[in-house]
């Protein structure tokens, strides 16, 4: 149980680290590399609330000279890694 609580905290840091990290670069691209400002905010906004694709899926793991496909398996492996 004291993991869970380590997990959880640590997750909502890492989520703001992330949000902090992507106001610096999206700021950084804005304003000192795009010749056209609107175009560029534009398109960084429609990146950020389009749907995601499935490109972030874990195709394959490899554990223990064993390569694993099935998206379930996978799901289960990295679950009982983070449970023990």
């Amino acid at each position: 149980m004291e993991y869970k609580l380590y997990y959880k905290n640590f997750c909502k840091i890492l989520a703001k680290v992330i949000k902090e990290a992507k106001k610096l670069y999206y700021k950084e691209i804005i304003k000192h590399k795009s010749k056209n400002k609107m175009k560029t905010t534009r398109n960084i906004i429609h990146k950020e609330i389009s749907n995601p694709t499935n490109e972030n899926n874990i195709k394959s793991l490899r554990i223990n000279n064993h390569t694993v496909y099935n998206q379930i398996s996978i799901a289960n492996l990295f679950n009982n890694n983070f449970e023990t």
